[in-house]
């Protein structure tokens, strides 16, 4: 798996922000310098801002960091998922990005069977038919001993409800990506990372408790194209899904652990594991949901519904 920093246009990224700025400034009838002190009022991070400043976001000469948009965003009951994704030049740049990111030389996937062809995902609930299929092959690939319990319940429907899989195939039938996922509340999620509950405990929570946290249990593509795409399905879900507060993983696989340490996502927690007298780690993340979108890479991957993503990049 290979991380690329995508790059767009950053007049997209002023023309877009100063839009939002005289839109809310209009909205509010609120001059430059009425929104000067709101912020100021709200958050420490806006102490030293001008009406200078300001007047050159709204007039596009440049913009504040997405940390702060997103701050500002929020002053007004809005978030950066609204903002960009009804933005078709930052959706169409977005989509470009996962594109590019498959098209170099060093990209084709080091399978024998794929290369670079075309693809398609299947979303599967457990009552689908190939759910216990697909789920086992994707928990022999992150190969976590926490998941394992799962295979003893992998008939149960009703046990393995919250969980969602989305796989995707080239060639008719064969595997080339996969993202599992569900969504949780904040404590069963922290009593599961220092597992002090294991995973059929937390899926017990999800059925019935209300979810504030999308947690990511597994997450991989066969080239850079695929594993955006997979990690686009849950960041978009994230986006749309306004009571998720929080995104999180919890993986042993070192190769996403490594994608996430460059998009800048700080490790939560590192815990060992012993399976069968060999020591394996598991590693926690967890950012809340401002956070997510503040990081441009998230952003770019949050925005592109996979409809999108498949009429696209695919051909299905």
């Amino acid at each position: 798996m290979e991380f690329k920093k995508y790059s767009y246009p950053k007049t997209i990224i002023m023309r877009v922000f100063s839009s939002f700025l005289r839109k809310i400034r209009a909205e509010h009838n609120l001059s430059q310098e009425g929104l000067r002190a709101l912020l100021n009022e709200r958050s420490h991070s806006f102490d030293s801002l001008d009406t200078i400043s300001i007047s050159r976001w709204e007039r596009g000469i440049n913009t504040p960091s997405l940390t702060k948009q997103s701050e500002i965003a929020e002053v007004f009951g809005d978030d950066l998922f609204n903002i960009y994704s009804s933005d078709l030049d930052f959706v169409k740049e977005s989509l470009y990005a996962i594109q590019l990111s498959g098209n170099g030389k060093n990209d084709k996937a080091a399978h024998p069977y794929y290369k670079n062809d075309q693809y398609h995902t299947k979303s599967m609930l457990p009552d689908h038919v190939d759910f216990a299929s697909m789920l086992k092959l994707c928990l022999m690939y992150e190969g976590n001993p926490r998941l394992l319990p799962i295979h003893q319940e992998i008939t149960s429907t009703a046990l393995l409800k919250p969980l969602n899989l989305v796989s995707a195939f080239c060639n008719s039938s064969q595997l080339v990506g996969h993202c599992l996922f569900c969504k949780v509340n904040t404590k069963a999620l922290f009593e599961f990372m220092n597992c002090t509950i294991g995973i059929m405990e937390l899926l017990n929570v999800a059925k019935q408790e209300r979810a504030n946290v999308l947690v990511v249990l597994s997450s991989f593509g066969v080239s850079p194209a695929i594993d955006n795409h997979m990690m686009s399905v849950y960041l978009n879900q994230l986006a749309t899904d306004k009571a998720i507060e929080y995104l999180s993983f919890s993986t042993c696989d070192s190769k996403l652990k490594q994608k996430l340490m460059q998009m800048k996502i700080p490790m939560f927690k590192v815990k060992p594991i012993e399976h069968q007298s060999k020591i394996i780690q598991n590693y926690s993340f967890i950012m809340s949901r401002s956070e997510v979108m503040a990081n441009r890479n998230m952003l770019m991957l949050s925005v592109i519904a996979t409809r999108e993503l498949q009429s696209t990049n695919v051909g299905i």
